[in-house]
């Protein structure tokens, strides 16, 4: 065989090669799997972010709550009507 053909028969299988893997490295199977290692990975921490801020609402609404009463309590009456 001569050099030329048989650098074209290796570039041919060569890009067949790549062509396969990149099928397979994009099946959507794949894709699936990482999406769930992705939420399996970051969901324990989101669920405590939730959490902090569900606290800090509750918290918060507490705080406001007390200084309504406050101002109520403090301020003349024509004040908040």
């Amino acid at each position: 065989m001569e050099e030329p053909e048989m650098q074209l028969k290796g570039k041919k299988v060569t890009d067949k090669f790549t062509e396969s893997i990149y099928v397979l490295a994009n099946e959507p199977s794949v894709a699936l799997y990482r999406l769930q290692e992705h939420v399996r990975r970051s969901l324990p921490e989101l669920a405590q972010h939730k959490a902090d801020m569900q606290r800090w609402e509750e918290q918060s609404q507490g705080a406001i709550y007390t200084v309504e009463y406050a101002c109520r309590c403090c301020c003349p009456v024509t004040f908040w009507h």
